[in-house]
C-alpha cells in the first residue's frame, strides 16, 4: 500500500509540475525566438523552488490530513527542501545555461519539462515517505 501511495503521489506531482512549467514557459518565453542563456538559466531558480515546494507540501499535507498530526513539520520540511533545490538544482542549471549564448525555444521547453519531472521525482517520494512515517508514528 505504501508503494502505491508513493507512486501515485509522485506521478501526480510530476504531472502537475510539468503542466505548470509548460504554462509558465509559454507565458515567459513563448516559442518564437531563441532564449538568452542567462535568462533561461536564471529562470531555473524560481522553477526549482516552486517545483520542490509544490511537490512536497501538497502531498505531505494530504498524507497528514487524516492523521491528526501537526502540519508545521510538513511545511517547514517543504520550505527547506525547496531552498535546497534552489541552491543545488536551480543553481547548477543557472551556472550551466549562463555559459550558453542562446537556447532554441523548442529544446528549452523540453529541458524545462525534464527538469520539472526529474526534480519532482526526487523530492516528492522523500516528502511523502516522511509524512507517512510521521503519521504512523503519531497514531493513537
Amino acid at each position: 500500500m505504501n508503494r502505491q501511495i508513493l507512486l501515485r503521489e509522485t506521478l501526480v506531482s510530476i504531472a502537475i509540475n510539468v503542466a505548470i512549467t509548460i504554462g509558465f514557459f509559454f507565458a515567459v518565453f513563448g516559442l518564437q525566438a531563441p532564449i538568452a542563456g542567462t535568462s533561461f538559466g536564471i529562470d531555473f531558480l524560481p522553477q526549482s523552488f516552486f517545483v520542490a515546494l509544490m511537490g512536497t507540501v501538497i502531498p505531505g499535507l494530504l498524507i497528514r490530513r487524516g492523521s491528526g498530526t501537526a502540519i508545521a513539520p510538513v511545511v517547514l520540511r517543504s520550505i527547506a527542501l525547496a531552498l535546497a533545490s534552489v541552491i543545488v538544482a536551480g543553481g547548477g542549471a543557472w551556472l550551466l545555461f549562463s555559459q550558453i549564448a542562446t537556447v532554441p525555444a523548442g529544446p528549452a521547453l523540453g529541458i524545462k519539462i525534464a527538469f520539472a519531472a526529474i526534480l519532482s521525482a526526487i523530492v516528492t517520494p522523500y516528502a511523502v515517505h516522511r509524512a507517512m512515517t510521521a503519521s504512523v508514528r503519531n497514531r493513537p
